[in-house]
């Protein structure tokens, strides 16, 4: 069995994959799906060209957060893609507006499967395995045949490691996986744990965690990849753009490293400074590249610089940790990778 070692390396030094088939899958088709789409959300809808994709939030009358998703134009519809349930607010919601469209919304996660690639030699890898390869953009996608079965390729990064994704539809879509288990020379199997590490480092928010629906948009620091501040009207503008005009949130997203030997804390523990609350951990993963546990957390900005040190406190025998903020990505140097499994793994 591949140890989390031999995942982790992989994605630096060659190529890994994983299986995320949870997350959930939308199909937005008719006539007007983009128009529909881009008057809720943060992103410019109606000018995406097939064939490419962007980020988004989908936004609540008052600006909040109700998803985090990734748009794909595709010449038949447009494929939205979350979190696992990370669409359970916002469906009801884009329901209750899309009865003023001609639209149709089918969810396709029961009847797709989703893999992602990461590691230099992803690319490689695709070539020996029949398939084609997207253009340079981040979210660019083709259709291609890899391993002799048609999928959709994306191109994109939540590892921070050069990826892409694909994605299979249609009864016969989880033989993808067993394809990918069983190849020849194939890529190493990244388990879910290491995933979140490699995730948490690349600083890539998922919703529940680091996105939800008492986050405004931008305390999640995606405003260049999923926020258009000059696309005019849309639902939760007002708020959005008065924030901007601010010129800043009062928490925002920041990446954590922990003392080596120390636990990983929970989602939700809190972090605080001279003992008062000044933000919370979203996500925690033991990274083998750190010898650490690493993480994110919302930080009230006058605490979010590189480098401050805060607190956090063990539930079971209130014993304080160090946390120390740091900018995001926050991927250890190669070099300082081990060449041999580490015991703690």
């Amino acid at each position: 069995m591949t140890s989390r070692f031999d995942s982790y390396r992989a994605v630096d030094e060659a190529v890994g994959w994983i299986d995320r088939s949870s997350r959930s899958r939308l199909e937005i088709s008719g006539p007007d799906a983009a128009k529909f789409l881009h008057n809720l959300t943060t992103n410019d809808i109606k000018r995406l060209p097939q064939g490419r994709g962007c980020e988004a939030f989908v936004t609540s009358p008052q600006g909040k957060t109700l998803a985090y998703i990734s748009v794909l134009a595709r010449p038949e519809a447009l494929l939205v893609r979350s979190d696992p349930d990370g669409l359970a607010l916002a469906l009801p919601h884009l329901r209750k507006y899309g009865v003023f469209d001609e639209i149709t919304l089918v969810d396709r996660t029961e009847d797709s499967r989703e893999y992602h690639l990461a590691g230099p030699a992803c690319e490689a890898w695709l070539a020996s395995a029949g398939g084609t390869a997207p253009g340079a953009d981040e979210l660019a996608f083709v259709v291609t045949r890899v391993l002799g079965r048609d999928v959709l390729c994306i191109r994109e990064s939540p590892t921070g490691r050069p990826g892409l994704t694909l994605i299979a539809f249609g009864p016969d879509a989880s033989e993808l996986g067993e394809a990918l288990r069983s190849a020849s020379s194939g890529p190493v199997e990244i388990d879910a744990e290491t995933f979140e590490a490699l995730r948490i480092e690349a600083g890539t928010p998922v919703f529940g965690r680091e996105a939800t629906e008492s986050n405004l948009p931008q305390e999640i620091g995606r405003d260049d990849r999923a926020i258009n501040f000059v696309k005019g009207c849309y639902l939760g503008q007002e708020t959005v753009a008065r924030l901007d005009a601010l010129g800043h949130v009062n928490r925002i997203v920041k990446g954590l490293r922990f003392e080596p030997g120390a636990p990983c804390p929970p989602p939700g523990a809190a972090l605080e400074a001279d003992g008062k609350r000044v933000g919370v951990v979203t996500s925690s993963a033991f990274s083998p590249g750190w010898k650490s546990c690493v993480g994110l957390g919302l930080v009230r900005v006058t605490h979010s610089a590189p480098g401050t040190t805060l607190a956090w406190v063990g539930a079971e025998d209130s014993t304080s940790y160090a946390a120390t903020v740091c900018d995001l990505p926050s991927r250890p140097p190669l070099e300082a990778v081990p060449v041999a499994p580490l015991d703690v793994l």
